[in-house]
């Protein structure tokens, strides 16, 4: 790693897959999902929040960013992040990561604690948040549990705001019942980055890196990049860092498309 950052001239790997919120890329869609997010939540009070998006668009991302920022605001906040559970075990761990320390056993149990510590909070002047990541894995009868769990508030709020994060499926499947459907405030999809917005993308995660390079990429093989990841940021890393590293071997600083065309064959096993 330390050859590889020297070679690049970088402090940090820009294209990493993870969730170092210094490397957030503020695209048109990431904006303006969290500025509705932060709307129902912060100014209304709402209750439910849906946001879609396909594989690798950064719905992820987008959840911690909103995790992170509402802590510093004082939220209660819990976090699912793999939601493929029991109805009594999905509300026994959302219990869990709201502080409950001893939840209960049975769902009418956890039930009341989490309606108990919600009460609570309210009358401390502290609002609590739900974050469900990967949502489309919850079936309908979570979903309906998810749904009794917004009927605790007081004539002008609820008192749990619940934000769902999930990929295309999970709108088809609350399309499909009417009462979760009829609940959801704010729903957003969020789309893959434009082309010019894909410049940009690479652009910042090199110059947060450390490189005082605006970019090593030639345009060509920015293009064939868009054209392999139709402009999906986890794709975009991927074929990035592999390109460097490609880069790096052939002891060029100059990512060109013929580059790219090799990383891209090697991504999809077309290799001799």
């Amino acid at each position: 790693m330390k050859s590889f950052l020297k070679y690049w001239k970088l402090d940090e790997n820009p294209f990493l897959n993870n969730m170092d919120q210094k490397f957030i890329f503020p695209s048109t869609d990431f904006e303006e999902s969290l500025a509705r997010i932060l709307f129902n939540i912060i100014d209304i009070r709402g209750g439910l929040s849906l946001i879609t998006g396909e594989v690798g668009c950064g719905k992820t991302t987008l959840s911690r960013a909103l995790l992170q920022r509402l802590l510093k605001q004082n939220y209660l906040v819990a976090l699912i992040a793999n939601p493929r559970l029991s109805p009594t075990q999905l509300l026994s761990l959302i219990a869990l990561e709201f502080g409950i320390e001893k939840p209960g056993r049975t769902k009418l149990q956890i039930i009341d604690k989490i309606n108990s510590m919600l009460i609570k909070q309210y009358h401390a002047d502290r609002s609590a948040l739900l974050i469900i990541d990967e949502a489309q894995l919850l079936g309908k009868l979570l979903l309906e549990e998810i749904r009794l769990l917004t009927n605790v508030e007081t004539n002008q709020e609820k008192l749990l705001q619940i934000v769902l994060f999930g990929q295309p499926e999970l709108g088809k499947k609350i399309n499909k019942i009417k009462q979760f459907k009829q609940r959801i405030n704010v729903r957003y999809h969020i789309g893959s980055l434009s082309y010019q917005e894909m410049i940009e993308y690479v652009d910042h995660r090199l110059r947060i890196g450390g490189t005082d390079k605006s970019s090593y990429f030639t345009e060509e093989a920015l293009k064939t990049i868009f054209d392999y990841t139709e402009g999906i940021p986890r794709l975009i890393n991927t074929v990035c860092l592999n390109a460097m590293l490609g880069g790096m071997i052939q002891q060029t600083h100059t990512i060109d498309r013929d580059i790219i065309d090799d990383v891209t064959a090697e991504l999809e096993g077309k290799t001799d």
